[in-house]
């Protein structure tokens, strides 16, 4: 059994993933077999083990704190993909998230004090997922990709580890811990 490698994950509501699921198609379409091997989610951070319920609530109250300034809404980054290395264990021959930057500035301060010696690594800004790629494969993805907006969403604690058999470049399982939603943005006024 190959070794697990554990993220917090940030997960936008269903009806906002619209967009990204079209653009993977894209991808997948035009030749990036790892457009589907990783959740629709952004990794915020990579952590030695799970966040626990109350510390996964404190960080979605400190992430819903960071929209104030953007009435609720957390929105791309741009359309333009990035690409950074998934580390932990990984094998270092393990593909690259390529994805949709968000405009999210994740920091340890951002964590619970709790949480933070689970830390060993924080990605900001986080990036939706698109594809796995590796290096020098996304400078072959020609399409932007769409530009997002939303206010729902929710964190989980994921648990990814490569599969035995398929194409071992590609093939890994994940197990998504209960999601837990970011606090209702109040609008102006008391009206949902």
């Amino acid at each position: 059994m190959k070794e697990v490698s554990r993220f917090v994950i940030f997960i936008p509501h269903r009806d906002a993933l619209k967009p990204l699921e079209e653009y993977r198609s894209g991808l997948f379409a035009a030749g990036f077999p790892g457009a589907y091997s990783f959740p629709s989610a952004a990794p915020i951070a990579l952590v030695s083990r799970p966040l626990d319920r109350q510390e996964l609530k404190e960080l979605a109250w400190n992430i819903r704190g960071l929209t104030a300034k953007t009435d609720g809404k957390i929105q791309s980054a741009g359309t333009v993909p990035a690409a950074r290395k998934l580390t932990g264990r990984l094998p270092d021959t393990s593909p690259w998230l390529m994805g949709i930057p968000l405009e999210l500035p994740v920091e340890e301060a951002l964590f619970p004090r709790s949480a933070r010696e689970k830390l060993l690594d924080v990605f900001s800004p986080p990036a939706l997922c698109a594809a796995l790629v590796y290096p020098g494969e996304e400078n072959r993805a020609a399409a932007e990709g769409p530009p997002l907006s939303f206010r729902a969403a929710c964190l989980a604690n994921i648990a990814i580890r490569p599969l035995p058999g398929g194409d071992l470049r590609y093939s890994f399982e994940w197990k998504i811990g209960p999601p837990l939603w970011l606090p209702k943005y109040p609008r102006p006024g008391g009206l949902p």
